[in-house]
């Protein structure tokens, strides 16, 4: 029975080198986890991005408890809602070749799913997004003229490989990443940067839909996890975040992992200095005041931004486990001129300490920093996918 590369091999006029096949999510040399880049941003607490002009960390325990007394005594509705996360997995199934130069193929899958607080309960949100892709080098493309269209037809004639008939599997799209001279980039990475940025891309449709569709609201936020400062992209429905910034309304980014030394203040003279300290020593159940950050890769937004540390010192492996670093996009005039209502970051600051994992689960050295729905949302998007024995044997 014919693999799905000797139908790509054929389509594409390549020539496939039947490579040794692997999960990149395992072998990757490990780095830090950082949601930020540090690309000519700082966060300054002196540019203040709430209500209220705070200079001192806030604290939270007692809101925190007065929110969770009002839940279980009078039944009142958390403000979080919804929980969306975004995830993908990676594989090596094959190098082609077209002409003198050998190429990566690189193939995904994605999953995007987002979950509901129902009557105390975690349930699925419909519509999840799953899809398995696979991403060719663009030398692919024989014709040149109608690109889309051929990668089109290249993924229907892939779909009716008998293999994934008998195994009711098809993949929904067929990816390609440049192969040009002028970028100094290694073609495995930028054929993962395209499995990446087709999750994002279904990240912020689904944030979209559900924020269309009214689900949205006070008092019914959405937490998704990770940061909002997307990267820019050339192509996606979704590209261009401004387009579509009214849909971010209600809904928070929490990242558990961030680059301390973003965070500055000014010492004079119009000079800044770094000031991790100030999260460092962040009291258990306190958050920082918010910051207004603007990012020059992302024009014409601003962002709201605070950190929250949901577990002490001594209940962490480091300095930094257990504080969580929280986005929102400033959205309304109101909050692009005054910022965030301070009594409603209060309110979600609480929340999110409410929502804090109540144990370790298994190995996983994120635990200080997990949010118990995010944490399930995850489980739920894992689960979606084939095993990677089954998904690289389809090649």
């Amino acid at each position: 029975m014919s693999r799905v590369m000797d139908d790509i091999e054929k389509l594409t006029e390549g020539r496939s080198f039947n490579s040794y096949k692997y999960s990149l999510d395992s072998v990757r040399t490990p780095a830090p986890d950082y949601d930020d880049t540090p690309d000519g941003y700082t966060i300054n607490w002196e540019q203040q991005g709430e209500t209220e002009n705070l200079k001192e960390p806030v604290p939270l325990a007692n809101t925190a408890r007065q929110l969770a007394i009002q839940m279980a005594e009078f039944g009142f509705e958390p403000y979080l809602k919804y929980f969306l996360d975004g995830s993908r997995h990676v594989y090596h199934v094959d190098d082609i070749s077209y002409g003198s130069r050998v190429f990566p193929v690189i193939a995904g899958q994605v999953g995007v799913a987002c979950c509901r607080r129902e009557d105390k309960r975690m349930k699925a949100e419909p519509p999840s997004i799953i899809r398995r892709v696979i991403s060719l080098p663009d030398t692919c493309d024989k014709s040149g003229r109608h690109p889309e269209a051929h990668l089109n037809y290249i993924r229907d004639k892939v779909n009716e490989n008998p293999r994934l008939m008998r195994l009711g599997l098809h993949f929904d799209d067929i990816l390609t990443y440049k192969t040009d001279s002028l970028t100094k980039a290694e073609f495995r990475d930028r054929a993962i940067a395209t499995v990446q940025d087709y999750m994002i891309d279904s990240e912020k449709g689904l944030v979209d839909t559900l924020a269309k569709a009214g689900k949205l609201k006070n008092k019914a936020w959405l937490v998704k996890d990770g940061s909002l400062e997307y990267m820019p992209m050339k192509t996606g429905r979704y590209a261009d975040i401004k387009a579509f910034m009214d849909s971010y309304r209600w809904v928070i980014g929490v990242s558990k992992s961030f680059n301390p030394e973003l965070c500055k203040v000014s010492i004079g003279g119009g000079k800044s200095k770094a000031n991790a300290d100030a999260i460092l020593k962040l009291p258990q159940f306190y958050r920082t005041p918010v910051a207004r950050i603007s990012i020059d890769r992302i024009p014409g937004i601003s962002f709201a931004v605070w950190y929250i540390r949901l577990r002490s010192l001594e209940q962490t492996r480091t300095p930094f486990d257990g504080v969580i670093k929280v986005e929102k996009i400033l959205v309304t005039d109101a909050e692009q001129k005054k910022g965030l209502d301070t009594s409603v970051v209060d309110d979600i600051s609480a929340s999110l300490i409410n929502e804090r994992n109540p144990t370790c689960y298994g190995s996983d050295l994120r635990y200080a920093n997990h949010l118990y729905p995010v944490y399930l949302t995850e489980s739920y998007v894992k689960s979606t996918y084939l095993s990677n024995d089954l998904f690289i044997n389809l090649f």
